[in-house]
């Protein structure tokens, strides 16, 4: 590939793979042979516990919050800007973590691949510190700026030093993950954050209002159980990925080999976090578009993505799921099943969408109805459910073009991509509907956006494989040597 930097500078070949010694065996699943759909599906289902365990828990922090008052409920929303911005920097370091590592597994060059999981550790380490101590820092004046009251701020204040404290024990387990799933293991890491989700779940009422020897902290309280949680997550996925994966190495590590594998990961990982970093950033100005039409607006608005947020389960899964199989069969040269997993998923999707829409169609002023009692609120929520969802299954080809171009090593165009679904197309999208249509508008034009912006990830997911296809057809038929 052109602009795969992960062919620079060769690193020690990997020892013969044998099953049985813990240096020798390359762990994971091998995802270059056997039936494309039942992998894809396998990685998928697993992958839909650890995104419904994610949600779950974040739902429970927020009703326990909600029973302290008003003040840390308000305070727990004026963090989540500043956890979605942190939240995304590790997505993007764990995008590209996956890619690269994925890609060698499938070339069969396993310690290169264990080199790269180890020094990608390292930089989570340290941008983690860097990000932690600064935040820790500038937890005053951020929050005082972005117009949090005093009797917030201080609740703010108490969750965020906290949460800081703990940045570390949270963001390695993410790219810790994303390793495993490199290796073609998604069940692990979903079972660990599973697991994670109940004991964050169960922890949350004893430390937020005291509970036998614990006393309560409050919104504090919140934090800590999260930080518990996630240490819990770090010690397994590290145990997973060492004795399970067999993806790391020992040894004080060297400064040459470090700058080589940043630069690797990097070339991946930088794109793709300016791409996630966009995304809060539009999602603001779509907020503020909506605000200007009232709280009405802004509360069906709310609704309506909560409804929407569990309806994309299986879209962000599936997506998730083909960066690991796309990365691995493109380092064995198997395009061709790079090929037919994008045509699956993308028919996966488009059928899923369909469903989903009629559902919501039918029920989606029911559904709707149980989280509001105001009746302009329901029926605002409910034309967003009766139209948006119809361009469910273009969000879908968004998001697998997208992680499919990343996992072949082409950050540019998924970038675009990336780009273009959160503010090139769909912020003047939302716009135009807007003077044409008003709030209706609005959603109409996110809607409108989506199909606009399936098209161009189309024909650049399309245009690169046929492209990769055409450059390695010889490895078409060879069998991947990663085991």
């Amino acid at each position: 590939m052109s602009d795969d930097v992960t062919a620079a500078a060769p690193l020690p070949a990997a020892p013969p793979q044998r099953r049985g010694g813990a240096h020798g065996t390359r762990g994971g699943v091998k995802l270059t042979d056997g039936p494309v759909r039942k992998q894809v599906l396998n990685l998928t289902r697993y992958l839909l516990l650890g995104t419904i365990a994610t949600m779950s828990f974040q739902v429970a922090d927020a009703y326990f919050v909600a029973q302290l008052g008003t003040n840390e409920l308000a305070a727990l929303a004026f963090t989540f800007p500043m956890v979605m911005i942190l939240h995304a920097i590790a997505l993007g370091l764990g995008t590209g973590v996956t890619s690269v590592v994925s890609r060698v597994v499938g070339e069969g060059d396993i310690q290169r691949a264990r080199i790269l999981t180890t020094d990608s550790l390292i930089l989570a380490l340290l941008v983690a510190v860097v990000f932690a101590v600064g935040g820790a820092l500038a937890v005053d004046p951020l929050f005082t700026a972005m117009g949090a009251p005093p009797e917030v701020l201080s609740h703010i204040k108490d969750y965020m030093h906290v949460w800081f404290m703990g940045m570390p024990i949270m963001i390695l387990p993410l790219i810790a993950n994303s390793v495993i799933r490199a290796y073609g293991d998604a069940k692990s890491p979903s079972l660990i954050m599973g697991g994670s989700a109940v004991l964050n779940i169960f922890l949350d009422p004893i430390f937020i209002f005291g509970a036998w020897i614990v006393p309560g902290y409050g919104l504090a309280g919140a934090a800590y159980a999260l930080l518990i949680s996630r240490t819990v997550t770090f010690v397994l996925s590290i145990f997973v990925l060492q004795y399970r994966v067999h993806g790391m190495i020992s040894g004080r590590p060297h400064a040459a080999r470090v700058i080589q594998s940043w630069r690797q990961l990097l070339h991946i990982a930088l794109p793709s976090t300016a791409t996630q970093l966009i995304q809060p950033v539009s999602a603001a100005i779509l907020t503020t578009l909506i605000a200007s039409y009232g709280a009405t607006a802004v509360a069906a608005y709310g609704v309506a993505t909560r409804v929407e947020m569990f309806s994309l389960i299986f879209v962000m899964s599936l997506s998730i799921a083909m960066g690991p199989f796309v990365g691995q069969n493109a380092g064995a040269g198997r395009i061709d099943r790079v090929k037919e997993a994008v045509r699956f998923a993308y028919r996966a999707v488009m059928v899923y969408s369909v469903v989903i829409a009629a559902i919501l169609a039918l029920f989606g002023g029911v559904i709707a109805n149980e989280f509001s009692e105001d009746a302009a609120v329901v029926s605002m929520a409910t034309f967003y459910l009766l139209t948006v969802p119809i361009s469910y299954g273009c969000m879908g080809i968004i998001n697998i073009s997208s992680g499919s171009l990343n996992s072949l090593a082409k950050p540019m165009p998924a970038m675009v991509i990336g780009a273009s679904k959160s503010m090139l197309v769909q912020v003047p999208c939302a716009y135009a509907g807007s003077m044409l249509y008003g709030v209706k508008g609005v959603f109409l034009g996110m809607a409108a956006s989506s199909f606009i912006v399936a098209v161009l990830a189309f024909v650049l997911a399309r245009r690169t494989i046929n492209g990769e296809l055409a450059l390695r057809p010889a490895a078409v038929a060879a069998p991947s040597a990663a085991e």
